[in-house]
């Protein structure tokens, strides 16, 4: 299991649950992102930027921090 911010873009990944408080967590399921959901890493922005990403389970796609995703724990299909 990685953190979200270690994956390569393309790659798509399960998310296996969160390293953070419970403001976080409710914070990531109001943008749709639930543990057992399967991600695809569409993007990175330069500079140290955002991480953009589409949910496969529900179709959302939603741009998300490093700090953020640096606390969502993930595993590779």
């Amino acid at each position: 299991m990685v953190s979200l911010v270690n994956v390569p873009v393309g790659k798509v990944v399960i998310v296996k649950g969160f390293a953070g408080g419970r403001g976080m967590v409710m914070r990531l399921m109001q943008l749709g992102i639930h543990p057992g959901d399967r991600i695809r890493v569409l993007s990175v922005a330069p500079f140290r930027g955002a991480i953009f990403i589409e949910n496969l389970t529900s179709g959302g796609k939603v741009a998300i921090g490093r700090g953020i995703a640096r606390r969502i724990i993930v595993d590779y299909v």
